[in-house]
């Protein structure tokens, strides 16, 4: 079996770029094919440059020698792949259009798919890289698996109502969720007969901490990062903030990230006073985050639902804060409660509470005890379910169909 990695944004994605390295040790021999390129992302992983071969993606020209190629060896394939494309997308006129775009970009990566005997494709994503890989399904006759994540799992917004998703679940040979609540929500769009070949597998987490001062940086510095978009829950934190200033509880917090919320966020620090305990820095490059993981005393991951079903998955950024032993308090969103054990890996509180946010931190900042205890068992959980080469070989195994039952949670 030789194998194709459909990724999505491999130059930004630092869990993406962990896996394709990670595959590459375990299968030298696999293509890796990103849906967006280089240059269409200002923020690159420092890990890119350990990819051991080609990164293909597509350019206007390759696009048509792509066509040509696919054209005059699986002419049929072709016509079959795009028809059917056009028929289960037409339901939703946006995706009528996102498809048709997504068709000419998987022409060069499926060229190349032909090209080097590529046996079965895996998409990292269910959205636009699940489609490229289907397509090769389709005209290719390769195997076809998907991971899911997050917001492709949940969005429920007209603009990103997938009529394709059930299409590429009956049709693929098999399908991994990153977390357990994500394959049950999967598993109510197919009928029961297509159960077998869902799993679970987690996402592959790679990081260099930094260590920490063994003296604390005084007040005591709550850091959060991530895009500043509602999902995110950034709002509840710097709630939560003013809600121990009023306390009297000495702390600081710092949020890393960029988004259209900034504003609605800098509005919430100026009517609470908070100018002096908060700082939005913006932008970081992800090398850097480990910098402030040393400094924080602990890592706040504030998440809720928004009405139109977007939420996080596990985010990355959690593990990361494991493996730096930061203790985290979290609510228990989309995949968090399988990993967060409220005062074992972790502290938890109601999504979107801040007064209940606020009580946890000041139970950690309150208790040491308590505070070692998260960090040791937040790291065993962060290096155990959470390995590249661990998580690498068991999605090997799920392709391979050595397995084919739902995945343990540890």
């Amino acid at each position: 079996m030789k194998i194709g990695y459909v990724a999505s944004h491999v130059y930004r994605l630092t869990f993406e770029i962990n896996e394709v390295v990670e595959l590459l040790r375990q299968r030298p021999d696999a293509r890796v094919y990103s849906f967006y390129r280089r240059a269409q992302t200002h923020i690159q992983s420092a890990r890119v440059s350990e990819v051991s071969t080609e990164i293909v993606s597509w350019s206007y020209a390759s696009i048509l020698r792509g066509l040509v190629y696919i054209a005059s060896r699986r002419p049929w394939g072709l016509l079959r792949a795009a028809l059917e494309l056009a028929w289960y997308s037409f339901p939703n006129p946006i995706y009528w259009v996102k498809n048709l775009a997504v068709f000419w970009i998987a022409m060069p990566i499926l060229a190349d798919a032909l090209e080097n005997r590529v046996t079965h494709l895996h998409a990292n994503f269910g959205s636009s890289p699940a489609t490229v890989a289907w397509l090769g399904k389709k005209m290719l006759g390769v195997e076809l698996s998907i991971t899911f994540h997050a917001f492709d799992i949940y969005l429920r917004s007209f603009t990103h109502r997938d009529p394709m998703r059930r299409r590429k679940l009956l049709d693929a040979d098999q399908v991994i969720s990153v977390h357990h609540d994500g394959a049950e929500e999967l598993k109510r769009l197919v009928p029961p007969e297509h159960h077998g070949k869902f799993a679970v597998v987690r996402i592959s987490v790679a990081f260099q901490p930094r260590e920490k001062p063994m003296v604390p940086p005084r007040p005591p510095l709550l850091l959060a990062a991530g895009n500043l978009v509602p999902m995110k829950g950034f709002d509840v934190l710097l709630r939560a903030v003013a809600v121990l200033k009023a306390q009297g509880v000495d702390a600081r917090a710092r949020i890393l990230g960029e988004g259209y919320a900034r504003k609605k966020l800098e509005r919430i620090v100026r009517e609470n006073g908070l100018d002096d305990r908060v700082e939005l820095p913006g932008y970081f490059q992800h090398g850097a985050l480990a910098d402030h993981l040393a400094e924080a005393s602990m890592f706040v991951m504030p998440s809720i639902v928004t009405p139109q079903g977007r939420r996080d998955g596990i985010p990355t950024v959690v593990v990361e804060a494991w493996l730096s032993r930061t203790p985290v308090v979290a609510s228990l969103v989309g995949g968090m409660a399988e990993v967060i054990i409220d005062g074992k890996t972790g502290l938890v509180f109601p999504s979107g509470d801040a007064e209940a946010l606020a009580k946890q931190i000041r139970r950690l900042l309150d208790d040491h005890a308590l505070w070692n205890r998260l960090s040791d068992e937040g790291y065993r959980t962060a290096t155990e379910w959470f390995s590249p080469e661990r998580n690498v070989s068991e999605l090997l195994d799920r392709i391979e169909k050595r397995k084919t039952v739902v995945g343990a949670a540890s």
